[in-house]
């Protein structure tokens, strides 16, 4: 039976819009150049959104606190921005949206604001078996980084420290792989 790992508990999805863009600006009698800068990443998009809810809301302090305890987790499809936090710091946040009292970040509206479900996740298992050509591959490329010389010795010695618990080849196998390396590495 599959476990399944929970991602993302208490979290919170938050729907943004641009605001009104160049059109509201020039009705608004705004040049280009007094528009606020645009974002380049969901998080400098999320600490807008903390500095305007940490700023504004200095007569309700629960929600200075629940917006500086939140942590961002992501931002998807140029406008959902997807935070984290304790369950009543996120109870606050909720009660701000329902309230009206919660600001967006500079530039946008708020559209929405929700509950995320804890996305399941199920590993997928690595192989317990690697070819013996990639490990020596890798041995040897690893200690040609480290400006040791490769020996049969010292490789073997490597390959112990580097990959405990796998079944050491024998002297045969390992000539045999390097030699079909290096016949095929030219």
């Amino acid at each position: 039976m599959e476990s399944f790992l929970q991602i993302a508990p208490h979290s919170l999805a938050i729907v943004l819009a641009r605001d009104g863009g160049a059109e509201a600006s020039a009705a608004a009698g705004v040049s280009e150049s007094d528009e606020l800068p645009r974002h380049h990443t969901g998080y400098e998009i999320f600490a807008d959104f903390k500095a305007e809810n940490s700023q504004q809301h200095i007569w309700n302090q629960r929600i200075t606190e629940a917006v500086s305890e939140t942590f961002f987790l992501g931002w998807i499809d140029e406008h959902v921005l997807l935070i984290q936090g304790k369950e009543d710091h996120l109870e606050v946040l909720r009660e701000g949206w329902m309230r009206r009292s919660l600001n967006p970040p500079r530039g946008f509206t708020i559209k929405c604001l929700g509950d995320v479900s804890p996305i399941s996740m199920s590993p997928i298992s690595q192989s317990q078996f690697i070819p013996l050509g990639e490990v020596l591959l890798l041995a040897v490329s690893a200690m040609n980084s480290a400006h040791k010389t490769v020996t049969q010795e010292a490789l073997t010695e490597h390959l112990q420290t580097c990959f405990p618990g796998n079944t050491r080849a024998s002297q045969h196998n390992s000539l045999a792989s390097i030699l079909i390396i290096q016949f095929t590495l030219g």
